[in-house]
């Protein structure tokens, strides 16, 4: 079998975030891809006096894209020693080309890795540890949930987060004589449930909340309503112990939540699918669910009249998801110091800051935020760092956490359409934990167990 072909195997069987007919055809762009890089991810030769470093980061949004090239040249512009050199690869097939690369030890010194996957490539053996190369004391000035963690060590960081919020206009909170929450007190789920049967009787609405439901990526679904499981008392996994499912996606508090949800299609408070995505520009709904990504349109359309609100308290606290793309140093990179230098000059507050006034994402330290034009004390979009600051929680630091996401979104777009609660949950559990079942940690050198 040739090494390609042998790529093509692992990777088609790998877990996945997205469905099997999307995912396969990543796989394939992601095979063409990986040829394509292969002759440069190695460790290139010197050049003068420097040594270049390849850093490959997923294709983003034009603004992060074009920062994080300034923020490139001014490290390369800063230094003598090392030379950073930057890919893009395509979204669709970037997991994938990861792997490959990995697995044909080509991988290049520094990758940026979403959140949820860091514990699997720690587990695989693609990363290794920041520990020496990234100082404690800086990851520690870093939010919580912008700091990748498995096994006790940390593996990747990033510059920035994203944050979830409720967003209503003033005049309609005014209209219905519904007080305004505030992150000190935010709605109780019995506030916010009266208030949506109130939109809805009103009859201003047909579906007064937008919880972007036409949006079917793993990605979404998991990232918004776990958040929303986790405040009624539930989980994705117990984590005290990190091997299970049973008693929290499945228990009382989960069954609770499962119900909510299930009800607010059956009593149209929120569309299965809304036939576009500006349910709330276009004054269809009352209130949308979202992150801070929509709050730029969202003030175009409604100026002074909008409001950015905490998501309400089910019963155990506020919480929304945490965690965005990081920086990780391959396992193989044959000078993580040089990475660790990249590293920490990304981490550098001019440098967060900067890359938050270009793209608008939530900076992940209090001096950055409070360097930055809209996230501090009295900026525009200081209400983001607040929520992120106060109420983030990463999902699950798990090699298992594709299994996770899919048996998640899955269960949950079963109680959407209708179907049991309880066996919708403990179908998702048993799922996941085989898949716990199956991973089973790393050994004293970070290499897999019983990986192939």
């Amino acid at each position: 079998m040739t090494r390609v072909a042998s790529l093509w195997r692992y990777m088609a069987a790998m877990p996945s975030l997205v469905p099997q007919p999307i995912r396969i055809d990543c796989v394939r762009r992601a095979v063409v891809l990986f040829g394509l890089l292969l002759g440069s991810c190695g460790p290139p030769p010197p050049r003068g006096d420097r040594i270049d470093l390849v850093l490959w980061k997923n294709q983003v949004g034009l603004d992060e894209a074009a920062i994080t090239n300034v923020l490139i040249d001014r490290f390369n512009a800063g230094q003598h020693r090392w030379r950073v050199i930057a890919q893009s690869l395509p979204q669709g097939g970037y997991d994938q080309s990861i792997v490959a690369a990995s697995l044909a030890g080509r991988m290049p010194c520094i990758v940026a890795v979403d959140s949820p996957m860091v514990a699997r490539y720690a587990w695989a053996g693609h990363l290794r540890p920041l520990d020496g190369q990234v100082s404690a004391a800086l990851l520690r000035r870093v939010s919580p949930a912008a700091v990748g963690r498995y096994g006790g060590h940390a593996y990747a960081v990033g510059q920035f987060d994203a944050a979830l919020a409720l967003y209503t206009r003033a005049s309609i909170l005014r209209r219905m004589h519904t007080r305004v929450p505030t992150l000190d007190r935010p709605w109780t789920g019995a506030e916010f449930q009266t208030l949506l049967e109130r939109l809805k009787a009103e009859g201003a609405y047909r579906y007064p909340l937008d919880l972007a439901t036409r949006d079917d990526k793993v990605s979404w679904w998991t990232y918004a309503f776990s958040p929303m499981l986790q405040s009624f008392g539930g989980d994705l996994i117990d984590r005290r112990t990190m091997t299970s499912a049973e008693g929290v996606l499945n228990g009382a508090p989960a069954q609770a939540f499962g119900a909510w949800f299930q009800a607010l299609f059956a009593k149209g408070l929120v569309a299965r699918a809304e036939p576009d995505e500006n349910a709330f520009v276009k004054a269809r709904a009352a209130i949308a669910y979202s992150g801070d990504w929509w709050e730029p349109d969202f003030r175009k359309a409604w100026g002074s009249d909008l409001l950015v609100l905490p998501p309400p308290d089910f019963g155990h606290g506020v919480v929304i998801g945490g965690g965005s793309w990081q920086w990780a140093i391959s396992r193989t990179c044959p000078h993580p110091d040089g990475a660790g230098a990249f590293i920490t000059f990304m981490l550098q507050d001019k440098q967060i800051a900067a890359m938050s006034d270009a793209s608008g994402n939530v900076p992940v330290t209090e001096h950055a935020a409070a360097l930055s034009r809209d996230f501090g004390p009295h900026g525009q979009s200081r209400v983001f760092f607040e929520l992120m600051r106060r109420f983030a929680r990463q999902r699950p630091a798990t090699p298992a956490f594709p299994t996770i996401a899919n048996a998640f979104t899955f269960a949950m777009r079963d109680v959407m359409d209708g179907k049991d609660v309880q066996d919708s949950l403990d179908d998702a559990t048993d799922d996941i934990d085989r898949a716990l079942a199956d991973t089973v940690g790393v050994d004293d050198r970070g290499r897999a167990r019983g990986a192939r």
